[in-house]
């Protein structure tokens, strides 16, 4: 074992790490990026959302690193915070139990026991529960949905199964997901995954919406807000709807107007980001100097925020089907600018822009741009 830090909390973690499934003890360092996102997500809603008491649950906790900065690093302007963490793995309790002593908290309850079990037993009992299964959340977000408080409460997820949600796997996403996955933009992922939760919850009559979600290296995060009554519920289903890319473009269905071949879903439709959530996150993560990288993801998301699209434009998709050079993209974007439209880069996609243009205003930008550079030159 050594220990290390992240944010303000120490950790013992195994030295010898495989990241799979064969490891005695689950811990990924790479995940310290969606930790630092995560305190500074909850954080924000937690400074906005007056609780006395704001009890946290972490069913699959493994070394007990993301309950363990959740319990040290949240702060209650009104009240206390608590947090459970759980675990089916015998020696992931104990290393938990380590970590708790290492950090000296007295607000940490670590319960060895099968996740579903877990959040079965505390119905309807915590303000936040947060998913981050080795794999996908799916087998555990009914459990997670009638565990959380039905108004305001959260229900975090992350999904590594990024394969399936994307495409790759299409069998495997209609078994898991219900849904028809479409390969090219990784934001469709997300929204994919967003539209099976809301539809496991509005069983229940509890609506679900997203305040913050990302897609970063190998998995997908949302965080969904609970609304609760089956008006609610509804409101959240019609949001859902069908999908088909073609050259780029997102042509859309509403649930309502059905499905058709060639289409994919059911997606989320609507916005997958609160833009006070989203900036009250970034106040966190820099006051708090958090990863430098965790603090570019939630700007750029910010920037995200001010364009109502669903997807990207990745521009060298474009430039491959029109067979036009691919232009820097800041000139790009300054070009689209000096046009009047608003426009931003993606976090998932280095070669992806958002803005209100359409796709034939990029094309004739970049047919320009490069009709004057080969006059220059």
């Amino acid at each position: 074992m050594k220990i290390i830090t992240e944010g303000n909390t120490k950790l013992k973690v195994p030295k010898d790490r495989t990241l799979s499934k064969k490891d005695k003890i689950f811990y990924n360092p790479i995940m310290e990026i969606n930790r630092d996102i995560s305190v500074s997500v909850i954080q924000s809603f937690l400074n906005n959302y007056k609780r006395d008491e704001f009890i946290i649950c972490d069913p699959l906790g493994g070394s007990g690193a993301r309950g363990l900065r959740y319990a040290k690093e949240l702060k209650n302007p009104s009240g206390t915070v608590k947090i459970v963490i759980g675990d089916i793995n015998p020696n992931a309790v104990k290393l938990a139990k380590e970590n708790l002593k290492v950090n000296e908290l007295d607000n940490v309850e670590i319960i060895h026991k099968d996740a579903n079990v877990l959040l079965s037993e505390n119905f309807r009992t915590f303000n936040v529960v947060d998913l981050d299964p080795f794999g996908s959340p799916n087998p555990y977000i009914d459990s997670a949905v009638r565990s959380c408080i039905t108004k305001n409460g959260i229900l975090c997820m992350t999904a590594t199964d990024t394969a399936v949600l994307c495409g790759a796997y299409k069998k495997a996403c209609i078994r898991n997901y219900d849904a028809i996955p479409l390969k090219g933009d990784k934001e469709l992922a997300i929204r994919l995954l967003i539209g099976y939760a809301i539809r496991v919850a509005s069983k229940y009559d509890i609506g679900l919406r997203p305040i913050f979600s990302h897609i970063t290296d190998h998995y997908a995060r949302t965080f969904l807000i609970t609304e609760r009554g089956a008006k609610k519920a509804d409101e959240a289903v019609k949001k859902l709807g069908y999908i088909k890319v073609v050259n780029e473009e997102k042509i859309v269905k509403t649930r309502d107007e059905g499905f058709e071949k060639g289409f994919g879903g059911l997606f989320y439709l609507d916005e997958i980001n609160d833009l006070n959530i989203v900036n009250g996150a970034l106040e966190v993560a820099d006051d708090r100097n958090y990863s430098e990288r965790s603090r570019k993801i939630i700007k750029t998301i910010s920037e995200e925020c001010q364009i109502n699209q669903i997807g990207c434009y990745d521009i060298h998709e474009i430039c491959s089907f029109i067979k036009e050079l691919v232009p820097p993209i800041n000139d790009l974007m300054d070009g689209l600018k000096q046009n009047g439209f608003k426009v931003s880069r993606t976090h998932h996609n280095p070669n992806g822009i958002k803005t209100n243009g359409k796709i034939v205003d990029i094309v004739e930008w970049i047919c320009e741009y490069n009709k004057n550079n080969i006059k220059n030159k």
